[in-house]
């Protein structure tokens, strides 16, 4: 049985043909995974989608995008295209600012919006919503979108999409919003053909030399604070460069250091340009960050959450910090 009422977004689906598809700006595993699952099943509906997004494709993906299906919005190039889009279908995000610089585009469009998200939501943007943030994924809630309209549409490749989405936004199952229901639909994916040792392989075991020697120099500046409750780190585009790195080999970099014993709070704030700084939360589960990412104008999970400010690196450490030692204090940590 059915948890959510899908009746409205399968119309405005059955009635439309060129679907614009689209997520978050830095899209990670699950919006990437859901944008590639829908994306296929409209296909097999007969339906002509196109996935928008303002960010460049995320390497470690490439299994997702074997047939070239993502593509990074341009502005001039794709002008004549979207005069002729018919819906708009944002996954994964409930914020239309976090879109990224297609959402200036999208607004003047006269088409109906649907939102399908998992994160908490802060406005009412959309014709049509289903947010839940029970789930583990948005991944989650496209399966159950697709059984409500034809299940037997499915195959490997949509099946592949939706556990990856699944599985990178539990941390492979090791995360707090990890659920009985999330677990299920991991084997209902295995039925598929799906085989996570290949998708765990793909995403995360091909790591490029660069990359671990980023790495290697990130772990030598980890600063700990708060009875070592709190590490943060930042990273320059200079020493990006200085390992032969690209800034998209630092995704993960907070995973390596929410395994040290005893943290309770991770930032990592990465340097876009000399104005600009990236900054990635993560917290064990004690202590709420997306509060702290909605004061700079981001959000997330309660738990995992991002934001980017228009400042120098310095400035937007010395301005971020003091916020995330007080969410630490406000809480009692055992």
């Amino acid at each position: 049985m059915t948890k959510h009422n899908w009746k409205q977004i399968i119309q405005e689906i059955k009635r439309s043909k060129n679907i614009l598809i689209t997520t978050h700006i830095n899209p990670d595993g699950d919006g990437l995974g859901s944008e590639a699952a829908f994306y296929r099943y409209l296909k097999k509906m007969d339906k002509n989608p196109i996935i928008l997004n303002s960010s460049a494709f995320v390497k470690e993906y490439a299994f997702l995008n074997e047939d070239e299906i993502f593509n990074q919005y341009d502005k001039v190039k794709h002008k004549k295209l979207l005069r002729g889009i018919d819906l708009i279908i944002i996954l994964d995000v409930s914020s239309m600012s976090r879109l990224g610089k297609i959402h200036h585009d999208l607004d003047p469009l006269d088409v109906n919006m649907i939102c399908i998200d998992h994160h908490p939501n802060h406005g009412n943007f959309f014709n049509i919503s289903v947010i839940d943030e029970t789930v583990s994924a948005t991944a989650c809630l496209i399966y159950e979108l697709i059984k409500e309209i034809s299940p037997e549409l499915m195959d490997v490749k949509i099946a592949e999409a939706l556990y990856t989405g699944v599985m990178t936004d539990t941390g492979s199952f090791r995360y707090e919003n990890t659920t009985p229901h999330a677990m299920e639909m991991a084997i209902e994916m295995m039925h598929y053909g799906v085989k996570p040792s290949v998708v765990y392989r793909d995403i995360y075991e091909n790591k490029k030399p660069a990359q671990m020697k980023l790495l290697g120099m990130m772990l030598q500046k980890i600063k700990f604070e708060e009875d070592g409750k709190l590490a943060w780190f930042s990273i320059t585009q200079e020493q990006i460069k200085s390992c032969g790195a690209v800034t998209g080999d630092v995704d993960g970099f907070t995973d390596y250091v929410r395994s040290i014993k005893g943290v309770e709070v991770i930032v990592m704030f990465l340097e876009i340009n000399k104005k600009s700084v990236r900054m990635n939360f993560r917290s064990k589960g004690k202590v709420i960050v997306n509060r702290i990412a909605e004061k700079f104008n981001g959000g997330g999970h309660k738990f995992a959450a991002g934001a980017i400010t228009k400042l120098t690196l310095d400035e937007t450490v010395k301005k971020v910090l003091p916020d995330v030692r007080n969410e630490i204090r406000n809480v009692v940590i055992k």
